[in-house]
């Protein structure tokens, strides 16, 4: 006998409406009743009734209400990210049907730190181009904060270095994640610092000046686990910086070593204005990956045009 969960399922969603979903996103965010109808210019008693009435249909306690104000369950947290979801999904179309023919579709929203901007996208936006796909618009962010983004459907895709414990704790199942290139990871030094031109053990350059990546990156644990494994404790660093591309200037100007993507080193390396430390134990490689919703597949051609190029650059 077939399971009624999917009956079930598509009752369910005949009844709820999107209004009630919006109020769930405002109230969870603003935390009040009264803020909540604020921000979407109704009555307090309409966000209150709409909001008792999704929790009948769905049979389940969405907000745990007290005089201090309204904190979302669980499972209200869950129906208060699936809404935003649906809200920026829902302007996009909206955006996209308003949309002039003259003025074509709406640009493809993608996600990348500086780095993968600077050294990994050019020959993919040329792809994209030749593809056909005429607007790209870049957002700059970090790995955890475009991930959020993503998810939420503020951005469409995401190119950016990536580890899988760099994400722990992060929901994934409903993105697509695609590593497809390798990325070396090097110690670079200015000459003015005089680090010895031979293979070097971790616990040789403790010492040293430092210019660090902050505390809760995958980077900044690969090094401390370099000189953990070497029976030292990790150096604090001198500077701790989230750039690449300013942690590789402020090497080059002899403020520290630094570990970097050895392509945002290259340049300085040419000029000899930095030069590899060799160790006895490398730091392991990273990977720049591709991420975009798996719903997004269904209905963004330009994320197929995306995949395919990624596609080429991996060939």
């Amino acid at each position: 006998m077939a399971s009624s969960a999917p009956v079930i399922a598509r009752s369910l969603g005949r009844r709820l409406r999107f209004s009630q979903l919006e109020m769930v996103s405002e109230v969870a965010a603003a935390g009040s009743l009264g803020e909540a109808a604020a921000r979407l210019h109704i009555s307090r008693a309409a966000v209150s009734k709409a909001i008792k009435e999704l929790e009948r249909t769905l049979g389940q306690v969405l907000f745990e209400r007290s005089r201090q104000g309204m904190v979302p369950t669980p499972a209200g947290q869950r129906v208060a990210k699936h809404a935003q979801l649906l809200a920026n999904d829902l302007r996009q179309l909206t955006e996209e049907m308003a949309a002039s023919p003259a003025s074509g579709a709406l640009p493809l929203r993608i996600g990348m730190p500086a780095f993968v901007a600077q050294h990994v996208a050019p020959p993919m936006l040329r792809r994209l181009a030749d593809r056909g796909l005429a607007r790209v618009q870049l957002h700059e962010g970090r790995l955890l904060e475009l991930i959020e983004r993503l998810i939420k459907g503020e951005v469409d895709a995401v190119l950016a270095l990536y580890a899988p414990r760099a994400v722990d704790g992060l929901d994934l199942s409903s993105l697509e994640v695609r590593p497809f290139l390798e990325v070396p990871i090097v110690v670079v030094a200015s000459p003015a610092l005089r680090v010895p031109r031979r293979r070097l053990r971790w616990g040789q350059l403790v010492g040293a000046p430092w210019v660090l990546p902050p505390a809760s990156t995958h980077l900044r644990r690969s090094v401390d686990e370099m000189f953990s494994a070497s029976g030292v404790a990790p150096p604090a660093g001198t500077i701790e910086s989230g750039s690449l591309a300013a942690n590789v200037h402020l090497a080059a100007q002899g403020l520290g070593l630094a570990a970097v993507p050895l392509a945002a080193a290259q340049a300085e390396i040419a000029a000899r204005r930095l030069h590899i430390v060799e160790t006895t134990t490398v730091l392991p490689p990273t990977h720049v990956a591709l991420m975009y919703r798996k719903v997004s597949a269904i209905y963004l051609d330009a994320i197929r045009l995306l995949d395919e190029a990624v596609g080429d650059l991996t060939a």
